[in-house]
């Protein structure tokens, strides 16, 4: 069971870093602030994608039942106490923890910029 749990938490940080990797390219050509490595988006990306998955999975959450009628009469309740889209919240993490660091870069660069031409 355990090398399964592997596989997918490293299937997770593999995803994580993706979207951050986009979301920050993305970010740093929109703000026009030179990219600086890929790593640098794709770390908070996969911690984004991996705090996300795990905090809104243990979270507690409303109790949510859903019950579904079968054909033969009978029927199939299910109760939940947990968020039951932990991904969601994942993908969303991953996409604005990077945005923020790119937007901090470009923030840090232009009062930088402005700093050196103060004393210029």
């Amino acid at each position: 069971m355990w090398p399964i749990v592997i596989c997918y938490l490293i299937a997770y940080v593999i995803a994580g870093m993706a979207i951050g990797v986009v979301s920050g390219l993305l970010a740093s050509l929109i703000t026009r602030c030179r990219p600086r490595v890929l790593s640098a988006s794709a770390l908070p990306g996969s911690f984004g994608f991996l705090a996300g998955f795990l905090l809104s999975a243990f979270v507690p959450w409303p109790t949510n039942t859903v019950v579904e009628h079968l054909e033969s009469g009978g029927s199939v309740s299910t109760t939940v106490d947990r968020y039951q889209h932990p991904e969601r919240v994942a993908i969303v993490l991953s996409v604005f923890l990077p945005l923020l660091y790119e937007l901090r870069r470009l923030r840090r660069a232009r009062t930088h910029a402005t700093g050196k031409a103060a004393f210029n």
